[in-house]
C-alpha cells in the first residue's frame, strides 16, 4: 500500500482534470489519472510523473461496468483510495441547443453518463473513502444552477448531480465522507473552448468582471475541498466562473 493519499481524478486527461493532477501532486497526494484515450494518458503520465506518484487508468464511461472496473483497478494498483473527483465532461449527440431542436433519443443516454456515471463511480469509490473519511467531487457546469437558453436539456441532468451530492453529503458524514460540488461556466484554455466560438468567449470575457477563470485556477479549490483543511466542509456547491454568474 502507498503511503500518501491517493486521488482518483475522473477525466483526469482534460483540462481541468489534468491541472487539478498537477496541484494535488504538488500538494504530496499520488494521483490515478483515468482517462478515455491511452495515448493521451501515457503522455501525460510521462509529463507528471517528475513531479510525484502518477498513474494513468484507461476506460470508456459509456461502458456500463466502467466505474467499478475503475475503482477496482485503483484501489489495487494503490491500495486506497482518498478522494474522488469527477471531471468527466462526455456529451451525447443531439442534447444541446434550444430544447426544440434537441433529439430526445439523446435524453436517457445523457443523463446515463452524467448523473447516472456520477452515482455508479461514488457507489463504487464509497467503500474505500469510508476507510479513512474521504471526499468526493463533482464537477458541473453553471447550467445545474444557472438557467439560461440552450441549456435546457444538458442543465436538468447536471442539477441532478448537484442533488445526489447534497443527499449524499448527509449520509455519508456518518462514515467521515465529505461531498461537494464545483460548478463551471466559461473556462480559458479548456478543451470546450474550441467548441463555443470567439464570439461567445468574447461576450463571456466582458460579463466575468474577475476574468474568466483558467484550469489553473479551479485546481487548487478542488485539492484544498480534498484536504484535512476542509474537513467540515461538504454538501456545498462553489461555482468559480470569474464573476459570470451569481
Amino acid at each position: 500500500m502507498i503511503d500518501k493519499p491517493v486521488m482518483l481524478i475522473a477525466g483526469g486527461s482534460g483540462s481541468i482534470g489534468s491541472a487539478t493532477a498537477r496541484e494535488a501532486l504538488a500538494q504530496g497526494w499520488a494521483v490515478a489519472l483515468h482517462g478515455n484515450t491511452s495515448a493521451k494518458l501515457a503522455a501525460l503520465e510521462k509529463e507528471l510523473g517528475a513531479n510525484g506518484t502518477v498513474e494513468g487508468f484507461q476506460c470508456n464511461v459509456f461502458a456500463p461496468d466502467a466505474a467499478t472496473s475503475l475503482v477496482a483497478e485503483v484501489a489495487e494498483r494503490f491500495g486506497r483510495i482518498d478522494a474522488v473527483v469527477d471531471c468527466v465532461a462526455s456529451g451525447v449527440p443531439g442534447i444541446t441547443g434550444l430544447f426544440q431542436d434537441t433529439d430526445p433519443a439523446s435524453f436517457t443516454p445523457f443523463y446515463d453518463v452524467t448523473a447516472g456515471w456520477l452515482l455508479r463511480l461514488s457507489h463504487a469509490a464509497y467503500p474505500h473513502l469510508k476507510v479513512r473519511g474521504g471526499t468526493i467531487i463533482s464537477f458541473i457546469a453553471d447550467a445545474g444552477i444557472f438557467a439560461a437558453p440552450h441549456q435546457t436539456g444538458t442543465g436538468p441532468s447536471r442539477a441532478a448531480c448537484v442533488g445526489f451530492i447534497r443527499n449524499l453529503s448527509r449520509e455519508a458524514a456518518r462514515d467521515k465522507i465529505r461531498a461537494n460540488v464545483i460548478s463551471v461556466s466559461y473556462v480559458e484554455g479548456s478543451d470546450i473552448v474550441q467548441q463555443l466560438g470567439p464570439k461567445r468567449m468574447e461576450t463571456a470575457r466582458r460579463r466575468a468582471g474577475l476574468g474568466l477563470p483558467y484550469p489553473s485556477d479551479i485546481a487548487p479549490t478542488v485539492v484544498f475541498l480534498c484536504s484535512d483543511k476542509a474537513a467540515k466542509v461538504t454538501g456545498q456547491v462553489i461555482s468559480i466562473n470569474g464573476g459570470l454568474n451569481a
